[in-house]
């Protein structure tokens, strides 16, 4: 079951999906956290059947931003 703060960190991210200091300025202010522990509880929330069925946009970006994170570390050990 997922929490009011949960449900108002996805609404949030649908609302908002790029990062932009706008947003981290805002994630301060609405959410009253750091982009870093946001970013944290979105991909954990992401896994979540819950958010899969009712937030699949927020889901693919997250994994989207995942499979990034992934090459771009594949890469740098590449390298």
């Amino acid at each position: 079951m997922l929490t009011h703060q949960d449900i108002r960190l996805l609404e949030f991210e649908e609302r908002n999906p790029r990062h932009t200091p706008a947003k981290v300025d805002a994630l301060r202010n609405r959410l009253g956290m750091s982009a870093a522990r946001y970013y944290e509880r979105l991909d954990r929330l992401a896994r979540r059947p819950e958010v899969v069925d009712a937030y699949p946009r927020v889901v693919a970006r997250v994994e989207r931003r995942a499979e990034l994170r992934h090459e771009r570390d594949r890469f740098r050990r590449a390298a």
